[in-house]
């Protein structure tokens, strides 16, 4: 009975993202213009009709992530599991026994809410940052909702902070979403996707300072709702490889999992949104003190 449950709520959430990708293609082309752009400038010798065939699979990804929430707030880990396929967690246990916290880079790529499951996998506290929203009641239930699986959510406004000052006779694990435009054109940029991009480092930041391992997570998606996330280590410690060095790794790590299945990046974020100007630097220019 509990599968058959499982399978009927499933086709429910699909059809209901269904409706929402007609009325994305349709009605409202969410930011079509911006999705276009991006794709074609990242993609520069594709033809046309593939470009547009993005932008549909696109806006199919995009329907399922907007449904995502509700769905995952209804699941039972049996199920849950059904979907989500953690693979070598091992290398987050045996840093964990050596008593690493961890910086976990992920992606605005895949269903990243899924990541709220994490907790699920390891015996450490997991931390994670979110935007709250301005309705008390919504953002409540959203907290509520977003942390039933044992993660710790922070304000985005105090998640730098808070990560630093984190004290804990154990390790931590802390997740961030590192591919963020910073909120100006920064000083320092790197090439991703055929691209001069501007970044945010603060996720190399916070490993630095606390000489944490850090993890790439790699995502696949094995099936409509459902995804393989794989970590690999980009450093044991994050003072040997550097700030700079880390931006760097994990950027071309990013980059070979977009390009593996492009419709899963946040294509509608205008990612590249600021020009160059005089005295930015490339991000082997970072100060590594």
């Amino acid at each position: 009975m509990e599968m058959i449950r499982f399978r009927l709520a499933l086709r429910g959430w699909r059809s209901l993202a269904d409706v929402i990708f007609l009325v994305l293609v349709n009605l409202w082309p969410y930011r079509r213009n911006v999705i276009l752009i991006n794709l074609a400038r990242c993609f520069p010798n594709l033809p046309e009709k593939e470009v547009k065939q993005m932008v549909t699979g696109y806006f199919r990804h995009l329907a399922d992530l907007i449904v995502a929430p509700f769905m995952i707030s209804n699941l039972r880990r049996s199920e849950l599991d059904q979907l989500i396929r953690y693979e070598n967690i091992s290398l987050i246990k045996e840093l964990l026994v050596e008593n690493k916290s961890i910086v976990l880079m992920a992606s605005h790529y895949g269903n990243w809410e899924y990541l709220l499951s994490l907790p699920l996998q390891t015996d450490c506290q997991v931390l994670a940052a979110y935007s709250p929203v301005s309705n008390k009641v919504i953002n409540s239930w959203l907290c509520k909702m977003r942390s039933k699986f044992g993660i710790k959510l922070i304000p985005k406004s105090e998640w730098y902070r808070q990560a630093l000052g984190w004290c804990s006779k154990t390790p931590a694990m802390f997740v961030t979403i590192a591919d963020q435009r910073p909120p100006t054109s920064g000083k320092y940029y790197l090439d991703f996707m055929n691209r001069k991009t501007f970044i945010q480092s603060g996720a190399a930041r916070i490993a630095m300072h606390r000489n944490a391992a850090v993890v790439y997570l790699d995502v696949t998606r094995e099936q409509r709702n459902g995804y393989r996330f794989r970590f690999s280590l980009i450093t044991p410690k994050a003072r040997q490889l550097g700030e700079a060095g880390i931006m760097e790794q994990y950027y071309k790590a990013l980059e070979t999992t977009i390009k593996r299945q492009p419709e899963l990046w946040l294509w509608s974020h205008n990612r590249w949104k600021f020009s160059s100007r005089q005295g930015q630097k490339p991000v082997n220019a970072l100060n590594l003190s």
